[in-house]
């Protein structure tokens, strides 16, 4: 081979060797292996869109009622307001279902009398009193001293109208007020026996037949002692005829034992007999 051909064989087999050495990149990229390469994102490819999270509504609070106000209910309003007193708002029953026996001229009852299951409070609401101005038109001590049959003034101006219808009634019967001094009986508590002693201050008196006293009396030693219950009759009553405790006689006469309602015909001691007596409790 002659010297140009030689330099032609070297052309040629130095093309091969630079074909071979662009191509080895595209070789060693087939070549199988474990590791795994992240590839890097193409310029061109379409970038991927990451959602905003969703945000939670807030929830709308409901309404919420007020809470309920706790107010004190009205008194309720007075029969009596702008009513004057004695007025009759008229029967109450029970309670003051008596008659108006006296009037003013301005039609305002000034006597009222009591009847069967009549109160002091009923009567009050009844002609719209004062209990302190009615106590003091018949000088009552206290809301207690209303009974069957009497007379009350319901004004002022009524006192003495009521005062006198009250003395025809009773006969003339003297009360507590009448009396010079009023006798009590005092109890002691039982002693390990059962007796109880029995003293008594003051002096009884029999001062004649009243409406819830009209019964028989016995004397002892020129003394009233016994007396006989009639229908109508009262502890009341026989207090004031005797002018005696009369809550004392009964707590005397009941001696520790069951109370006891006043039948016709009950013998009630007045006083004692003896400085102590057996309890019945």
């Amino acid at each position: 081979m002659d010297r140009r051909g030689k330099i032609m064989v070297g052309i040629a087999v130095g093309a091969v060797v630079g074909l071979l050495a662009l191509a080895a990149p595209a070789v060693i990229g087939m070549i199988p292996t474990d590791e795994v390469v992240a590839e890097a994102p193409s310029p061109s490819a379409t970038p991927i869109r990451i959602a905003s999270p969703t945000p939670t509504p807030t929830p709308t609070p409901e309404p919420t009622q007020p809470a309920p106000v706790e107010t004190t209910p009205a008194p309720p309003e007075s029969k009596c307001l702008g009513v004057p007193p004695g007025k009759d708002r008229g029967s109450i029953s029970p309670g003051a279902t008596g008659a108006v026996e006296r009037s003013n001229a301005e039609g305002l009852a000034t006597v009222y009398r009591v009847v069967s299951n009549d109160s002091y409070w009923a009567i009050v609401e009844r002609f719209c009193l004062d209990s302190g101005d009615f106590d003091a038109a018949n000088a009552f001590d206290g809301a207690g001293e209303i009974y069957e049959g009497d007379y009350l003034a319901i004004l002022s101006e009524g006192t003495a109208t009521a005062a006198a219808l009250n003395e025809a009634n009773k006969g003339g019967y003297r009360t507590h007020q009448d009396c010079d001094g009023i006798a009590r009986i005092e109890l002691s508590t039982p002693d390990s026996s059962g007796r109880i002693a029995v003293t008594m201050r003051g002096t009884i008196v029999d001062t004649g037949t009243g409406e819830y006293a009209e019964g028989p009396v016995e004397n002892v030693d020129g003394t009233p002692t016994f007396y006989t219950v009639q229908p109508g009759d009262t502890y009341r009553g026989i207090g004031d005829r005797f002018c005696v405790d009369a809550i004392t006689v009964q707590q005397f006469n009941q001696a520790g034992g069951p109370e006891h309602v006043l039948q016709p015909g009950d013998r009630v001691q007045l006083r004692p007999t003896s400085r102590s007596i057996e309890s019945q409790g």
